[in-house]
């Protein structure tokens, strides 16, 4: 977290400034009782007082409400720092690196972690800047204006009860991190659970909703669990503190008795040492909130800091891709593809029975799957050693389309633009016009989904189209329509269809996959 405490470093140190203005004018404001004490028998004093404490008063609301403002700036930025790299980099994760979290998990990064680390990270952080300067002014005061002796005994108790929060932090930081997990995991299951909706029936529901309660009962135990130790801890390090006013309290009665102080000097050492162990009550409690989000730092820690920008080549072009006694195993699956070669620019069929593997090629071409056996090559790099997203562009059966407009999904977001009319040209007019002037995206039909999600892919303009079951949802003249104007398309294309027997004229090469044995 470090690089984000940089970028709020000014307003750190505007916080710093205006925590030693208010901690001064507090010193002032608990000096004056006592002192109006001592001199009561002077009205002049008295008058003298009354003033200061009225404009010391109002400065202090002043300066109270300048650290505020800063510490809000100072969240906010720091906040939509983390929360702007956090999506950034999980967007450029890789397809393994990504399903280290499910999608409700990162989520819960986004949100809740993100959330957390502001509050038990961040403020606390600050914080514990504030309660060294407040001991430290208070410190200083304290010996010049009341007792040494109790001067020394609060500062010396005050320091051993710093050390108190570390008897709970480990345990803490351990239990907030099982809770946080939880909780990504619930939002994960109530996704899936709010897409179940127009499946369930009236006997389906309850049954939803019991499984529901039985997550959200699980969310909350671990939850309380880690409260049953934070209040713990609260008592803990309160307790600690109590025990300096009630040393205190001993001091100054004793050297009241004795005549070895004034009331006045009494009043001032009580208003002290209450407020010398807020301070110290506070770094106790806020170094235990820091250490309490140790685990989650760790993890977003991992996910901001891992350099993207790998060693791999990036490919501008090829003239052939080789697949070499490729195997890969799933469990007791064994998928064995054949040696299959595809030149630049020419187009292929991968066909086969349903089970046997043929999605398996697209997948590793992604980098989805790693082969147990064999090798891939562009040319002469192996698959490994380049950055495949310069090379593929890859279209999977379920379409992915997104609640915006028809322009922003095939373009996504204007990202790509090129040559939009030419590839909505390469299907039937009246399907495209019905398309555009869809309301929403989301509530066409699977085969417009389709055509979408090819449209997109082919604005990418990547030197390879990798097409997993594509046309399954489209209707025939639809696909017949595309296969017409598949060689105005200049780019390698790999597909993976069945019935599709009917267009293997259009494809230079057609491959089958077969089930081993």
């Amino acid at each position: 977290m470090k690089k984000y405490l940089m970028k709020v470093k000014w307003w750190i140190l505007a916080s710093m400034v205006a925590f030693f203005v208010e901690t001064i004018i507090t010193s002032i404001i608990l000096y004056l009782p006592g002192y109006l004490i001592d001199n009561f028998k002077n009205n002049e004093s008295i008058y003298q007082s009354i003033f200061v404490y009225l404009a010391v008063f109002v400065f202090y609301l002043v300066t109270c409400y300048s650290s505020n403002r800063i510490a809000d700036y100072r969240r906010i930025v720091f906040e939509k720092a983390i929360k702007s790299d956090l999506f950034s980099s999980v967007m450029n994760r890789s397809y393994n690196e990504f399903q280290q979290y499910n999608i409700g998990e990162y989520i819960s990064m986004q949100s809740n972690d993100v959330t957390e680390i502001c509050q038990n990270y961040l403020s606390p952080f600050v914080s514990i800047f504030r309660s060294v300067i407040m001991i430290v002014i208070f410190g200083v005061v304290l010996v010049l204006t009341v007792d040494v002796s109790i001067a020394i005994a609060i500062i010396c108790l005050s320091v051993l009860t710093v050390f108190i929060p570390q008897i709970t932090a480990k345990e803490l930081s351990k239990r907030n991190h099982a809770h946080l997990e939880q909780v990504g995991k619930y939002t994960t299951k109530v996704t899936e659970y709010y897409g179940m909706h127009t499946i369930l029936d009236n006997k389906s529901r309850p049954t939803v909703i019991n499984v529901h309660a039985k997550e959200l009962d699980e969310v909350f135990d671990r939850n309380m669990f880690f409260r049953k130790l934070n209040s713990f801890s609260y008592v803990l390090n309160g307790g600690s503190v109590e025990f300096i006013a009630i040393v205190t309290f001993i001091m100054v009665g004793v050297l009241l008795i004795n005549g070895s102080i004034t009331v006045g000097s009494a009043t001032v050492a009580f208003m002290y040492s209450s407020r010398f162990t807020e301070p110290i009550s506070e770094l106790n409690l806020n170094i235990s909130r820091v250490k309490s989000v140790k685990k989650i730092q760790e993890k977003l820690n991992e996910i901001l800091d891992f350099d993207y920008s790998a060693n791999k080549q990036q490919l501008d072009s090829f003239e052939k891709i080789y697949f070499k006694n490729v195997k890969k195993q799933f469990d007791t699956c064994k998928i064995s593809l054949p040696n299959m070669v595809f030149e630049k620019g020419k187009k292929y069929l991968i066909i086969g029975d349903n089970g046997v593997g043929k999605s398996v090629s697209l997948k590793i071409l992604m980098k989805f799957y790693q082969p147990d056996e064999g090798e891939v090559y562009f040319d002469k790099l192996g698959l490994n050693d380049i950055d495949i997203n310069c090379l593929n562009a890859y279209v999977p059966q379920s379409s992915i389309v997104f609640d915006s407009s028809y322009y922003n999904n095939v373009t996504i977001y204007g990202t790509y633009v090129e040559n939009l009319e030419f590839y909505e040209s390469l299907f039937p007019i009246h399907i495209i016009s019905k398309i555009k002037a869809s309301d929403s995206i989301m509530d066409l039909s699977g085969g417009e989904k389709q055509v979408v999600s090819l449209i997109r892919s082919l604005c990418m303009n990547k030197p390879v189209l990798l097409l997993d079951e594509s046309f399954s949802a489209m209707n025939r003249n639809t696909i017949d329509i595309f296969m017409d104007n598949l060689e105005k398309i200049d780019r390698t294309i790999i597909l993976i269809a069945h019935n599709f027997d009917n267009y293997f004229d259009k494809f230079s090469h057609v491959y089958c996959v077969k089930a081993e044995g």
